[in-house]
Parts: C-alpha cells; sequence; structure tokens
C-alpha cells in the first residue's frame, strides 16, 4: 500500500479508535500515533512533502493555574481534558507545531513530568500497542505507575489520555488527509457522533 493510502487509512482506524469506550481499542491508537509521529520517517512527514501543508495541532496552552502547579511540584498531576482547546476549561489554545505538541506536558508523579511523546512511547512499547515489555528505566516505572494511579470512564489514566491524544492528531491531519483524497482516488471513512459511517471519495 502506498504512503498516501496508509496514511488515510490509519487516519480513519485512529479516529474510530478515539469513540471507542473498550481499553485494547483505544490503547492499540498508541500504534498508530507512534507511525504517524513518533517513527524515524513519520507517515505524516511523507505524505506532507507531496502537498506541502503546514500541519499544526490545535492544543490548549500552559494556563497561568497550570504554571502555578509546576511551582507546587505536585506529587501526582494529569491534564486531562485540559489539554483540549474545545474543552471549556481552555484558556490558552494555540495551534502547535508537532514538536510543540509531542513536548506537552499532560502528566506528572513523584517529580517526573512526562509529555504527549512519552505517553505514546509508553503504551507502544511497553504497555502493548505494538510491544508488550517491563518498563527499561526510572521515568518509564513512574510513568507506567502513574498510568495506573488514575482511572476515568472505565479505562486507566494514559489510556483515557491517548483517546483524547488521538482526537487532537485527527483533527490536526485532516487538512492533510482530505488533501489526498481532493488529489487523488482514495476513499475514507468517518464516524460521525450518531455511530453512522460517512464514506467520502476523492
Amino acid at each position: 500500500m502506498d504512503a498516501e493510502k496508509l496514511f488515510v487509512n490509519t487516519l480513519r482506524d485512529l479516529e474510530r479508535r478515539t469513540a471507542a469506550t473498550d481499553e485494547y481499542e483505544v490503547l492499540m491508537s498508541a500504534a498508530l500515533l507512534r507511525k504517524l509521529l513518533l517513527d524515524k520517517e513519520p507517515l505524516m512527514d511523507k505524505v506532507k512533502r507531496r502537498h506541502r501543508l503546514d500541519v499544526r495541532f490545535h492544543i490548549n496552552g500552559v494556563s497561568p493555574y497550570e504554571r502555578l502547579i509546576y511551582e507546587d511540584k505536585p506529587v501526582f498531576w494529569v491534564i486531562e481534558d485540559a489539554l483540549d482547546p474545545q474543552s471549556p476549561i481552555a484558556s490558552a489554545p494555540f495551534y502547535a507545531t508537532r514538536d510543540q505538541f509531542l513536548a506537552r506536558h499532560v502528566m506528572c508523579f513523584n517529580g517526573n513530568w512526562f509529555t504527549v511523546r512519552d505517553v505514546i512511547a509508553q503504551l507502544a512499547h511497553i504497555e502493548g500497542a505494538v510491544h508488550s515489555g517491563k518498563p527499561k528505566d526510572e521515568r518509564q516505572r513512574a510513568l507506567q505507575a502513574a498510568a495506573k494511579f488514575y482511572s476515568r470512564a472505565g479505562l486507566p489514566g494514559a489510556v483515557s489520555q491517548v483517546r483524547l491524544i488521538g482526537r487532537i492528531t485527527v483533527r490536526g491531519l485532516s487538512p492533510l488527509r482530505d488533501a489526498v483524497v481532493a488529489a487523488g482516488n482514495t476513499t475514507w471513512a468517518s464516524v460521525s457522533t450518531n455511530g453512522q459511517v460517512e464514506l467520502r471519495e476523492g
């Protein structure tokens, strides 16, 4: 499968998983995020070279309240919905580059700060989305502990967080997907809020 078709289908799969409630379904989205954003040659880069779009990810920046939390050095903190600029509590939305998005702090545990990149990599390489293994250092052990320290909507904390990361990624990459579809004969499907699948062709 060529890179553009792989990209469109990967994004479709990710979008479906961001609406899932099953732990395995959501966990496996970390493998898709790794492929899109973190691989040595990320899939989004292969596709972006042809279409030359300035891809940005709409996230919430660090608020004054969050800066106070940083100074307080919490034992445990998690950003949850405050990462999403569409959240009612969003106060500093901006369009981030991929590097800014991946570097955004989303969790703290026992003095260790973790980013979007850390969560994707941990779920992909330690928790089983790509490989199932043991943490190799103190930071990975701390993130594993933090990820299990709390749960939300029946999901372990880090799995719940990666579902939101997936949603933000789908929004950010949608213009690139639309450009691919418009330029070729690629079909993609989106899942609406009522669960219906809509097929589109370009």
